[in-house]
């Protein structure tokens, strides 16, 4: 395991912050000097190593791999906006900077995720953006060949199982899924069921949206029924499982906790005839869920931030490279919303609005 000490440990240590570990060891203002003092002292004492790879990449080029699934076919729904958000940071940086794309479906996973460690096992890269959820079975050993490489890595969506990361960039999941739960209980009977595409769940991306929304329903005392349906993918089958749970006469309201259950779930409504007659809340804002909540298919839209996921995650990485900085949490989330009919035209033609920390 890798036990380098980091300046996130010598701020822990000293009872400071990040950002002052940072000022007093590079030599910039913004720190007293009986501060300054300290925190060098207790930098010298944990054996802490200055950054070398990031001074001198203020002098060379740096190479980041960004592995992260593509934004056509079915993942264009979400990750469209995550990419449009990685683009238009870099459009407007002006340094020695290298990034190697490498987006990928399911097909292409393993070829892509093989390309970027033969690239770090020839310490070609100096730092990847990736989501959580590539730490499957199959890329383990891999990812164990990183880890010992001591790459700096930034992941979006949710966080790495295998490898220690600078931090994750994600909105509040928990929170979404209580919002879910609150809007649509403040519309239906007690005794009316709710359908939700629950999504996988052995993704956090899904799995904490649908714990928020639990959790809700049980610290409030509903007693409403919940069918929930796991698939997460756009295929036949998922979608006649959606039709049949949604076809049900006690659901009262369905809701989704990703992008492509939204899709599905759309299509359902339309087909069953059942919009206008179950309350029903999406996830996330492709322009065909925007469609739908404009002709009130959906009542609400919760919106996830792809984008600002995207620009602050490389934003994140580079600054890290450039100057070591590092955010004060380890998690970092980006601002989610709620959507409705009457305020959609803040959204539109992807006028998408993002938090920075």
């Amino acid at each position: 395991m890798n036990t380098k000490v980091t300046i996130r440990d010598v701020a822990e240590k000293a009872g400071v912050s990040i950002s002052s570990v940072h000022l007093a060891l590079s030599g910039k203002t913004g720190v007293s000097d009986a501060t300054r003092e300290k925190i060098r002292r207790t930098a010298e004492e944990m054996g802490y190593q200055p950054n070398m790879l990031a001074s001198s990449l203020k002098r060379s080029t740096r190479r980041i791999a960004i592995l992260l699934p593509n934004d056509i076919g079915d993942n264009q729904y979400y990750y469209r906006p995550v990419w449009r958000g990685v683009h238009d940071y870099l459009s407007n940086i002006n340094m020695n900077l290298e990034c190697v794309e490498l987006p990928y479906d399911d097909d292409g996973r393993i070829d892509a995720f093989s390309h970027m460690l033969e690239m770090v096992e020839r310490n070609e890269i100096h730092g990847i953006l990736t989501v959580g959820h590539m730490d499957d079975r199959e890329t383990i050993p891999g990812w164990k060949k990183i880890r010992s490489k001591s790459v700096a890595m930034v992941c979006i969506s949710s966080e790495h199982k295998l490898c220690s990361h600078i931090c994750c960039i994600q909105p509040e999941y928990d929170v979404i899924g209580r919002t879910m739960a609150e809007l649509i209980i403040s519309r239906i009977p007690r005794f009316g069921s709710i359908f939700l595409c629950a999504g996988n769940p052995g993704w956090d991306a899904h799995a904490l949206i649908v714990k928020g929304f639990d959790d809700y329903l049980k610290e409030n005392h509903c007693p409403n029924l919940v069918y929930k349906d796991h698939s997460w993918g756009i295929n036949q089958e998922s979608y006649i499982n959606i039709v049949e749970k949604l076809s049900r006469p006690d659901v009262a309201a369905c809701g989704s906790v990703y992008s492509q259950g939204t899709i599905m779930l759309g299509q359902a409504l339309e087909e069953t005839q059942k919009n206008g007659l179950v309350y029903a809340v999406g996830s996330d804002l492709p322009d065909i869920t925007a469609d739908r909540l404009r002709r009130s298919i959906f009542n609400a839209v919760i919106q996830k931030n792809p984008y600002a996921q995207g620009y602050a995650g490389i934003r994140t990485l580079v600054e890290y490279l450039i100057s070591s900085k590092i955010p004060e949490q380890k998690h970092v989330y980006v601002g989610s919303e709620v959507v409705l009919k009457s305020n959609l035209v803040m959204y539109e033609h992807e006028q998408y609005r993002y938090l920075f920390f």
